[in-house]
């Protein structure tokens, strides 16, 4: 058996993780983390705002409130949006997947959601013809969904009412964990794209560590179609909206100091000496 030698500063950063039950963290499935410390551009094409500013014009890159750092992503939702909709729509690249996880931190102040119809915050984005997922508040409701559809594509699925339509929303089926002004909410979006002619997507919704949507065995596309796109959306509502703290991968990301946080310590390590 090869014996392999590691220093003495390895050794003790292990044993200082093992004491303290610190999660060991891998880069392993995380396409990039997103904590708006630098200008938008150019990983985010911000070109629907004219001009693609750096930082963003709505949406914009703000200090009034962050969740880590100094920086976060602010969006301002006037009486006016509730008519004709405003701020803009920015799109950053991601691996061409089936499988999408998104992890952010959410904050509002004075804010109310649409009541006629959706307040949009991410839509993942397939290439070819596929459905998008919206992770958005329906209809004034203040616990998010998440909605497949695309009409301009008109790929009619089942929804889980039973409904056949060109979109399906999910609302909380799992359990209820409302947004409330002034306060952090970590969500963590989950969606697997199902194999053609087969009943075997999912889609996911944890608020806080929570689950409050589960949705299993669904055509979700019935092209095969993979997400490439993240969109951050500004639409229809009245208040301030802040996102923070932004990762996407295939693999659950989780967020810090809830229960989706990896915190069981490894096992010690084995054939190891010191020389």
């Amino acid at each position: 058996m090869r014996v392999r030698a590691i220093s003495l500063g390895q050794i003790s950063t292990l044993l200082i993780v093992l004491l303290l039950g610190l999660p060991i963290l891998s880069e392993a499935g995380v396409f990039w983390t997103e904590n708006f410390e630098n200008h938008l551009t150019p990983n985010w094409d911000t070109s629907a705002c004219g001009g693609s500013p750096a930082d963003g014009c709505n949406a914009a890159i703000s200090t009034d409130l962050v969740h880590g750092g100094t920086y976060s992503l602010k969006s301002t939702f006037l009486a006016s949006c509730e008519v004709a909709g405003c701020g803009s729509y920015y799109d950053r690249a991601i691996p061409a997947s089936n499988e999408v996880w998104i992890r952010f931190y959410y904050y509002t102040t004075n804010f109310t959601y649409y009541p006629v119809t959706v307040t949009k915050l991410f839509i993942l984005v397939p290439n070819a013809n596929g459905n998008q997922f919206y992770f958005s508040n329906d209809f004034g409701d203040n616990r998010m969904s998440v909605a497949v559809g695309n009409n301009n594509n008109f790929q009619v699925q089942t929804c889980p009412n039973g409904k056949v339509d060109v979109g399906c929303s999910y609302p909380p089926n799992m359990a209820s964990v409302p947004f409330s002004d002034n306060q952090w909410f970590c969500v963590e979006g989950h969606t697997i794209n199902n194999t053609v002619g087969q009943s075997n997507g999912t889609v996911e919704l944890f608020v806080n560590g929570v689950q409050t949507v589960g949705v299993y065995n669904q055509q979700t596309q019935n092209v095969p179609a993979q997400i490439t796109l993240v969109r951050h959306y500004v639409q229809n509502g009245l208040g301030n909206r802040y996102i923070d703290d932004l990762a996407v991968g295939d693999t659950r990301i989780g967020c810090s100091g809830s229960p989706s946080s990896d915190t069981i310590p490894p096992a010690a390590p084995v054939g190891l000496s010191i020389r």
